[in-house]
């Protein structure tokens, strides 16, 4: 990353501290879990508070034991979001959620093959791609939060660009853009996380209180 001119520790502050907003964003999606009751929210919300620590680790350490604890939480939050999202929220049945977020998952192992291209942001393709369909779910269906989840695409997209755009920007900006992504990429997902909880208990209701089986 552009910030990075070292193989110190603390080569990377910037990068390192602005993992805190994914600690908030675990925060609060752990209120939403408790003051909900679910267990599920509460998953969410461990996952969250991985991904802020794991990020800290390898933008700290630059190291591939740090980078491994760096990718996995922010992969796994993606496939659970989906799975949980399609099953608690889209209502689809145990078979159509294994086949679309397996799907998912396929997309983005595929797209991380590529990680000279954009810098690294191919593998976010899938999740773009998916965050799209699920404001057209949410507009074609006049689910609740609308606007909530045409606000996270935008902030998703410029967040993305700030990720990609990072080493290019190096020779006009010294700490680089990678901390924007940081920054509004855990806005993005504190937002998802509402969305989740916003929807998850009418849809319950819709069904009659019942999961798809």
């Amino acid at each position: 990353y552009c910030e990075r001119v070292g193989p110190g520790i603390f080569a990377e502050p910037i990068n390192t501290f602005t993992n805190l907003f994914f600690l908030m964003a675990a925060g609060y999606c752990a209120h939403l879990a408790r003051c909900t009751d679910r267990c599920d929210a509460m998953l969410l919300a461990f996952l969250l508070g991985a991904i802020g620590i794991g990020s800290a680790m390898f933008h700290t350490f630059a190291t591939n034991w740090a980078q491994l604890l760096d990718v996995i939480p922010i992969a796994l939050f993606q496939i659970t979001y989906v799975w949980l999202y399609l099953r608690r929220i889209v209502l689809l049945n145990f078979t159509a959620g294994v086949m679309f977020s397996s799907l998912f998952a396929t997309a983005i192992y595929f797209a991380s093959l590529f990680p000279g291209l954009l810098n690294g942001s191919l593998s976010y393709l899938p999740s773009l791609i998916t965050l799209v369909l699920i404001g057209i779910f949410h507009y074609w269906a006049r689910r609740p939060g609308i606007s909530v989840i045409f606000t996270a695409n935008l902030l998703f997209l410029v967040s993305l660009a700030a990720r990609t755009s990072d080493r290019f920007l190096c020779v006009y900006w010294s700490t680089g853009t990678h901390f924007i992504w940081h920054s509004l990429n855990a806005l993005v997902l504190a937002l998802l996380s509402y969305i989740y909880v916003k929807n998850v208990e009418g849809g319950e209701r819709r069904a009659g209180n019942t999961h798809p089986t």
